[in-house]
């Protein structure tokens, strides 16, 4: 005799009981319950929620005119006031000619695909566009050679940086004496000038120096494609205990090389060599 087929599957244990007992071939109750499958949480809550209908595509819910169920409070407070979706009652199920088995399952991954294409086209669009950019401005940079002619052509012997000095006081002289001295040993002239040192108000770093050579390379139509940067120039004088790191902080005469770039094969282009002459600024 064949097994009769259930319409629907028994949940309450005593019925369980007695299928067990009417049907000894058939597993037992508990191993019924043990192997039934475990709802997930997202399978639960595309069950429970209201019947609404999408009146366009929504992303990760399901295509215009899909019905599914959703929180309450989504419909209202998102979805119902942009005109997103609308209410599935009783009368519009029956002004569609539909019943409420027309509601079916959120769809989680509609649309998802498109947003990663999306980012992945965006991504290498921007990727294409840098390697671009990045080219173009190797194409448009004068060759280390050539910007060697040109800094050497355009760039004076002498570059001047006019500063306002910090006067110093009667009671702090500029030039340090030596504890051995007398009070009346006199000090040569040129001793003291070179012991004197003049702070400045403000300092010279080497992009004040990057801004007066591209100033002097504009005199040239190909000038402005000389590609030059700060690490590109060294500052020669500085003393550690008057000048900071690559900026000149007083009064004096300092050599700066330039370093126009590595040329074809990996071969040092020679620096050109200007002397910077920070003077005071005359009122």
């Amino acid at each position: 005799m064949a097994t009769p087929r259930l319409a629907r599957s028994p949940t309450c244990m005593s019925c369980l009981r007695r299928l067990a007992s009417q049907q000894p071939h058939l597993p037992s109750p508990l191993s019924w319950t043990q192997t039934r499958a475990k709802a997930t949480k997202a399978e639960l809550e595309d069950l429970q929620g209201i019947p609404v209908r999408l009146l366009q595509d929504i992303p990760g819910f399901g295509r215009k005119h899909s019905i599914i169920r959703v929180k309450a409070g989504r419909m209202r407070n998102i979805w119902f006031p942009k005109g997103a979706a609308e209410y599935m009652t009783k009368q519009r199920f029956t002004e569609l000619g539909l019943s409420e088995g027309a509601i079916g399952v959120r769809d989680r991954t509609f649309g998802k695909e498109l947003v990663v294409e999306a980012e992945t086209d965006k991504k290498k669009q921007t990727s294409s566009s840098s390697t671009s950019k990045s080219k173009r401005k190797e194409i448009l940079a004068l060759s280390p050679e050539e910007a060697q002619t040109l800094l050497s052509t355009l760039l004076p012997e002498v570059l001047v940086f006019p500063r306002i000095p910090v006067s110093t006081t009667p009671a702090e002289p500029a030039i340090p004496r030596s504890p051995s001295l007398a009070a009346n040993a006199a000090i040569s002239t040129s001793d003291a000038a070179a012991a004197e040192v003049t702070p400045i108000f403000g300092s010279v770093s080497r992009g004040d120096i990057l801004a007066v050579i591209k100033e002097n390379l504009v005199a040239d139509p190909n000038g402005g494609r000389v590609a030059l940067e700060d690490e590109s120039l060294e500052i020669i004088g500085l003393d550690p205990e008057y000048d900071g790191d690559n900026r000149i902080k007083r009064l004096g005469t300092f050599q700066v090389r330039i370093s126009p770039g590595v040329g074809a094969e990996g071969r040092v282009i020679e620096s050109v060599s200007r002397t910077v002459q920070v003077v005071p600024e005359s009122s």
